[in-house]
């Protein structure tokens, strides 16, 4: 009897033993594994924000004239070449002033002939009103006579119709002068056009600076009037006063204004930096020379923006022999300041996060509306937070709403806010140099 009861107190010993190990493996198998997160931190603070947009370009003079010709000829002298430096006034060139010559001596002797035409006239008004004294002194008597029955009517009649007609004359040789007068003014005014005409075979620099381009030799025909801009025939810049122009694109450019300020900078003077002001932006976009680009898609779409550079910025690098330190043409890039916050509220970009909202009852038909979170560290774990944000640059976003200063929230990596964390996830805070690594599982 002892020794069964002994059996069964070793097989219950037994039973109890398997239960306890299956149990152990059970929950050795069935226990959750914890993923713990490395990430990087940082606290809330306040920063200096400046949004900015960024776009390169050309560097050209402010003040860049293309010299035409004014009257048809062929260029006889030539007084300067490309890259020379002319002072305003000076002569640039000569057009063959021959035929401009004979145009203007015409144009003179038909105003002597005019003149004299006039001369001639005034002189016969003289006559006829010398004739008319004498006629009005026989009109006057037989005026008298007539009314004292002396002459007949007829006679008096004839005496009254000679009278009339040299009072005519007289009014027509007024008139004849006048017309010759119109006629001397007419040709005067010929005169003092072809004048200048020939004077503008002679060309001069209307401002000092730089010959940039020159496009005819001499020898070369040009053609022009005075109604009608002619052949152009060099192009002067004047490179003391430049700016940058830049193309910026349709994302950015409803962000800039007239008046905003930029950074420029020459790959021709690397290493610094030069200041500059918006002064213009381009309403319409750049390439736009026909109905299939207008109407086309596929290229960027790109607005010029002009930007003036402060010559303070630049007054350092002096003028040798009035040459300026730049060439039109440089490549330039410019950082546009387009926003400026002081003292607010920010967090590292890469720190805010958008994900759906969850709590949106849509229907097929509705967009899914995203929100902006961050994970703030709670100990060892982390909390995720909706945020409401401001403006940014590359660096920084500022917080508008969800967040104190000196709050710390996961920084990085970008796929753990982005995809990984969630509310409650357990973390473990490294320098974020280390932390591209595989992370640990307990």
């Amino acid at each position: 009897m002892a020794r069964k009861r002994k059996k069964r107190t070793g097989l219950y010993i037994f039973l109890l033993i398997i239960i306890i190990l299956s149990l152990a493996t059970y929950y050795k198998m069935t226990r959750k594994k914890v993923l713990i997160e490395e990430v990087a931190v940082e606290a809330a603070q306040k920063r200096t924000i400046v949004e900015t947009v960024y776009s390169s370009g050309k560097l050209f003079p402010a003040t860049e004239l293309e010299i035409t010709s004014n009257i048809s000829g062929t260029i006889i002298e030539l007084y300067i070449k490309e890259g020379d430096l002319v002072k305003k006034g000076q002569m640039l060139a000569k057009v063959d002033p021959e035929a401009l010559v004979s145009i203007v001596e015409r144009a003179e002797a038909a105003t002597e002939g005019s003149k004299a035409q006039l001369e001639a006239v005034r002189a016969q008004k003289k006559q006829l009103e010398a004739q008319f004294v004498n006629t009005k002194i026989v009109y006057d008597r037989n005026k008298n006579l007539y009314k004292e029955g002396i002459i007949s009517k007829a006679d008096f009649e004839a005496a009254e119709a000679t009278f009339n007609t040299a009072k005519a004359n007289i009014e027509a040789a007024t008139q004849n002068i006048l017309a010759a007068e119109f006629t001397v003014k007419s040709s005067e005014a010929t005169v003092k056009e072809q004048k200048k005409n020939l004077s503008q075979t002679r060309i001069y620099a209307p401002i000092s600076g730089v010959v940039s381009t020159l496009y005819k030799k001499q020898g070369e025909q040009v053609v022009g009037t005075a109604q009608m801009a002619g052949t152009p025939i060099l192009k002067i810049a004047n490179l003391k006063t430049v700016e940058v122009r830049v193309d910026v694109n349709e994302r950015d450019i409803l962000n800039i204004i007239i008046g905003d300020s930029a950074d420029i900078e020459l790959d021709a003077y690397p290493d610094r930096k030069f200041g500059g002001i918006v002064t213009q932006i381009a309403n319409t976009a750049t390439g736009l020379n026909s109905v299939t680009a207008q109407l086309t898609s596929d290229q960027v779409t790109n607005f010029e923006v002009r930007i003036l550079m402060f010559p303070d910025s630049y007054k350092d690098l002096g003028f040798k022999s009035d040459r300026s330190p730049f060439r039109s043409g440089l490549s330039a890039s410019a950082e546009i300041i387009t926003n400026r916050a002081d003292d607010i509220l920010s967090v590292p970009v890469a720190a805010v996060t958008a994900r759906e909202d969850k709590e949106q009852m849509v229907d097929i038909n509705t967009e899914i509306e995203l929100k902006e979170y961050v994970f703030v560290q709670t100990l060892d774990s982390v909390k995720i937070r909706e945020v409401k944000t401001g403006i940014q640059n590359d660096n920084f976003i500022e917080i508008t709403e969800g967040l104190e200063e000196g709050e710390i929230l996961v920084k990085a990596p970008y796929d753990a806010i982005s995809k990984l964390l969630k509310d409650g996830s357990k973390i473990k805070v490294v320098k974020e140099k280390d932390l591209y690594k595989e992370a640990i599982e307990y």
